[in-house]
């Protein structure tokens, strides 16, 4: 059985493996090591990891917590009910709609309600995963 490198070698997908050589120092108190130490733990880095990050202009984020992965399932099945719901609605014939709802000014802003609201979930749900 060949690995998954050799496989990629004989596919020409060979990746290069990014080897770092040099070092970047810099003294700290022992508060300030800790507490670099704390963050990076908190985003699910190697100390290193988090450093190079930092320094390259990028902002680690924490990883979730169950209870914030939970709300984020939650959310997205949420926002799929909401979709459905929103093209159902979207798909019946306006003098039907009339007869489904009382008010069809209603059914209208509401529609467009949930446009929005289905949008701002998608971004919420992007920052979150990033």
């Amino acid at each position: 059985m060949t690995s998954i490198n050799e496989a990629e070698k004989k596919n020409g997908n060979e990746k290069k493996v990014l080897r770092r050589t040099r070092r970047l120092e810099a003294r700290v108190t022992d508060n300030e090591y800790a507490k670099a130490a704390e963050l990076a733990e908190t985003c699910g880095l190697t100390l290193s990891d988090y450093i190079r990050k930092c320094a390259l202009g990028q902002r680690p984020r924490r990883r979730l917590t169950e209870k914030e992965v939970e709300a984020l399932c939650s959310l997205s099945d949420a926002r799929g009910d909401l979709m459905r719901i929103a093209a159902a609605v979207k798909s019946i014939q306006g003098s039907k709609r009339a007869q489904y709802f009382a008010d069809t000014r209603f059914v209208e802003q509401w529609m467009r309600a949930a446009v929005a609201l289905i949008a701002r979930w998608n971004e919420i749900q992007e920052y979150i995963t990033q």
